[in-house]
């Protein structure tokens, strides 16, 4: 049997407004918008640089199997070298996530968290003040 006293249930009309959740101010925050576009540009081009070379091999490898199979000194074809290369390429755009995480990321994420922490310490230092002083 659903309790009638708990905020969760009637209608919407019936319960009583609240204070927005200072969490939902963040997404007009300057720093959260500019952490989510530094995101999202670097993911369109690490993901069009990475899959676009497999993708590259994989057609290369299907429709002109003559040329990667030239071969560059020794036993070692250009398909050989070709798909080792795909691991240096993952390395590198691993690598190039790390460096865009330190240089755009992280500062940016570390003052939205202090800012987040001194908004939630002034929040908790008023209720305090409303019990010191009396309710306004």
């Amino acid at each position: 049997m659903p309790r009638h006293n708990s905020p969760h249930y009637g209608s919407p009309s019936d319960r009583t407004p609240s204070a927005p959740e200072p969490r939902s101010a963040i997404g007009s925050h300057p720093d959260f918008r500019s952490i989510r576009g530094a995101h999202r540009t670097f993911g369109v081009v690490a993901l069009s640089v990475s899959v676009g070379g497999f993708l590259l091999f994989v057609l290369l490898s299907s429709f002109l199997p003559d040329v990667l199979n030239q071969p560059l000194f020794g036993h070692v074809t250009l398909g050989l070298a070709v798909g080792v290369g795909q691991f240096a390429v993952m390395a590198v755009t691993a690598w190039r996530y790390t460096v865009h995480m330190d240089r755009r990321i992280d500062p940016a994420a570390d003052r939205l968290r202090a800012q987040l922490h001194r908004d939630e310490a002034q929040r908790a230092r008023v209720p305090q003040q409303q019990r010191r002083f009396g309710a306004w």
